[in-house]
């Protein structure tokens, strides 16, 4: 499995929390201007902070920290606007409370900025800034202190609130209009993609244990006729939840099958493996172990070439069914790998009951490992646990000799990254294998 970090999601919640940080940072340097003419000291050190946040997260959210820069700005300003709701925005009868209405502002971006993200995570911030909104909005909640603002303030700072308020609720509607007109054209245009052959298969080469290649991980890739190659981190989710995932991944397993047989004619490729990703939707199907039994009877492929890549997080729910269907499937002689190992939260009791060949750790730890300790103390821990299982253990995310030596001293000695090749059509992988091979027999000459 291989990283997407510039998805148009990914893109679009940039950009929002670019904007958010703007909208944050501007009204906090107004009222922190106001503030400081007027000597009001606490108020202005809110302010402040407000504008520290609002930094930290355009540049969290510039190095790609894009979770962790959305949290930081929603509980930042959660808190802020908590603290101005209760001590400084007290209703009055001249000036009814505005503050309060920027919780629901940011109940709206909750429901945006963490999208696909854990229930809990999404549906619980969301609750709170609502339920925040309503008790303030339904109450003259407030606790006198020296430091309420008067009417002379309050009043027009309602107008000012309010316009701003109105403002950015209507953007964050126009983006949810025009995300869900754009899903909907790409379903649309997904459904026909099957239809119309614009789907294919790249290849991204495996090393084993000698430094050959013995195999390739299949990536799906969508060639669109209008938009180009689109990146698999936008289709692949909605093809979950439509749940096109289903005949594509049918054809998935069947064009890899079919290239495995195409390779088995000729002794130079003859050993070469397929991993296939295999989705929680697809595995959850009644019929799926006779599907992928079908598919290699009917290619007439060795079983065994094949392996199907299956994630931790699949483990949650159905743990039997799913050790049932793995056991099915291994007694067929289909090779079974856990993919992303380490990010996912199986127990091992659950673990040491799968029929498994191998484990892969997943390249969020590879990739930092030159320079992150705790990188390091992890990946030794999965090789070692592999190991102990006499499980096959493969590293993805293999970007530089570094980190393949670094991972070969532990005792993992096959990866897959772009230290071999980033993933490529069929042709180019075929000259890749040829010219690898012969590099590797000369070293060995």
């Amino acid at each position: 499995m291989e990283i997407q970090p510039h998805t148009k999601q990914s893109l679009r919640m940039r950009r929002a929390l670019l904007l958010g940080s703007a909208v944050l940072g501007s009204i906090s340097v107004f009222w922190g201007i106001y503030f400081a003419v007027d000597q009001n000291w606490p108020i202005f050190c809110l302010n402040l902070f407000s504008i520290l946040v609002s930094a930290i997260t355009a540049g969290l959210t510039y190095r790609g920290r894009i979770k962790v820069a959305a949290i930081l700005l929603f509980s930042s300003v959660y808190t802020v606007l908590c603290l101005f709701c209760l001590f400084l925005d007290v209703p009055s009868a001249e000036a009814p409370r505005s503050n309060q209405n920027y919780f629901l502002v940011i109940a709206l971006f909750a429901s945006l900025a963490f999208k696909g993200d854990s229930p809990w995570l999404r549906h619980g911030m969301v609750t709170a800034g609502l339920i925040a909104f309503v008790c303030f909005a339904s109450s003259n909640w407030g606790i006198t202190s020296p430091y309420m603002l008067g009417n002379d303030v309050r009043i027009p700072g309602t107008w000012f609130h309010n316009i701003i308020i109105t403002a950015v609720l209507y953007a964050l509607v126009w983006v949810m209009q025009a995300n869900l007109a754009e899903r909907n054209a790409l379903e649309s245009d997904l459904r026909k993609a099957l239809l119309a052959n614009q789907l294919v298969l790249y290849y991204q080469p495996q090393a084993g244990d000698d430094g050959r290649i013995v195999g390739a991980e299949a990536l799906l890739r969508w060639q669109h006729p209008v938009k180009g190659m689109v990146s698999p981190a936008d289709f692949i989710p909605l093809a979950e939840e439509t749940g096109l995932i289903l005949p594509i991944g049918h054809w998935v397993l069947g064009t890899a099958c079919a290239q495995l047989m195409a390779w088995s004619r000729h002794p130079a490729t003859a050993h070469l493996s397929i991993a296939v990703n295999v989705s929680a939707l697809q595995f959850k199907q009644p019929d799926y172990v006779s599907q992928v039994v079908s598919v290699i009877e009917r290619s007439g492929i060795n079983p065994t070439l094949l392996k199907l890549e299956l994630t931790e997080s699949m483990l949650v729910n159905d743990v039997n069914d799913i050790i049932a269907k793995m056991h099915a499937l291994k007694a067929k002689g289909v090779g079974l790998s856990l993919d992303d190992f380490g990010t996912g939260y199986s127990s091992l009791s659950y673990l040491k009951k799968l029929p498994l060949d191998q484990l892969k750790i997943d390249q969020s730890f590879v990739r930092d490992m030159l320079t992150d300790g705790n990188d390091v103390a992890i990946v030794q821990t999965l090789v070692a646990l592999g190991q102990a299982m006499h499980l096959h253990v493969i590293a993805e995310g293999v970007e530089t000799e570094q980190h393949r030596q670094f991972l070969a001293d532990m005792g993992c000695l096959s990866y897959q990254g772009y230290l071999l090749s980033k993933p490529v059509p069929i042709a180019e992988f075929e000259a890749l294998l040829a010219a690898h091979d012969a590099a590797n027999a000369k070293a060995w000459a």
